[in-house]
């Protein structure tokens, strides 16, 4: 006895259901966004750390903990792979 296969989806709630069938209850998970679509910039990075000496004249100008010896302008340059979000310490 052959069994066809065919492009039916089965739901908990309706039983077999068609490809196109959108069940209430369903909620689709959006893709996960790399931090390059993010758009994160060095500044946001937890490895980015700006001197105090520093920050009245420029605020953004620091460098990294991971790869620079040479202070930059953390607002200007994209985030690179190791990327960490800087968590907030101020309180509101």
């Amino acid at each position: 006895m052959p069994i066809s296969i065919n492009k039916d989806i089965l739901c908990r709630e309706r039983g077999v259901v068609s490809p196109d069938y959108v069940c209430s209850k369903h909620r689709f998970m959006p893709e996960p966004k790399t931090y390059r679509d993010l758009n994160y910039k060095c500044i946001e990075c937890s490895f980015f750390t700006v001197e105090e000496a520093d920050q009245e004249n420029s605020p953004t100008l620091g460098l990294c903990q991971l790869f620079s010896v040479r202070k930059y302008d953390g607002s200007l340059k994209s985030a690179c792979s190791k990327f960490s979000k800087h968590m907030q310490d101020k309180v509101c």
